[in-house]
């Protein structure tokens, strides 16, 4: 599977979602506390350089999810990303540690997800910025961003864990 997606810094929350509205999106979820942890190896400190291990929580359940080092055309980041839901987030972060994984970050974030023809937009606020990002086929991606009136908002390459790190001064 790969991530192909653009992440644009924006203030008007209430714009993007009255577009959205106008567009017939969709949305599917509203996550008031939506926790990351990120994870480095405790021996290796290069051994997961340019890709991110991740642990997304939902309660006692999370998503684990493997990106790998992104490349960039023109804002839009591709990757290879692989994942899978997880039933005991704690036994999982257990079975990470006794694999010589330790949590380096961790931050929350609320989130909307909403389906506009088929791609992801989210709607970001995190404690360093609010943030929306397109999800999907390329050409799509822009022609939202376009409909969206964010064609001259900031792209964003840096990922959160980057931008939560300089946050919290790591």
């Amino acid at each position: 599977m790969h991530e192909t997606e653009v992440k644009l810094r924006t203030d008007d929350f209430e714009a993007v979602r009255g577009r959205l509205q106008q567009l017939g999106a969709r949305l599917k979820e509203r996550v008031e506390d939506e926790k990351d942890l990120l994870f480095r190896s405790a021996t290796d400190l290069h051994a997961l350089e340019g890709q991110v291990l991740r642990l997304r929580l939902f309660g006692q359940e999370g998503m684990l999810t493997w990106k790998g080092v992104p490349t960039f055309d023109k804002g839009v980041k591709k990757r290879e990303e692989l994942q899978t839901r997880v039933s005991d987030a704690d036994a999982l972060r257990q079975l990470l540690d006794r694999l010589g994984y330790a949590v380096s970050l961790e931050f929350s974030k609320s989130r909307e997800y909403w389906d506009l023809r088929g791609l992801t937009v989210s709607l970001d606020e995190l404690p360093f910025g609010r943030y929306v990002e397109v999800e999907g086929d390329e050409e799509e991606i822009e022609r939202a961003v376009a409909e969206l009136g964010l064609k001259e908002a900031e792209r964003v390459e840096e990922g959160y864990p980057q931008l939560a790190a300089r946050h919290l001064g790591q």
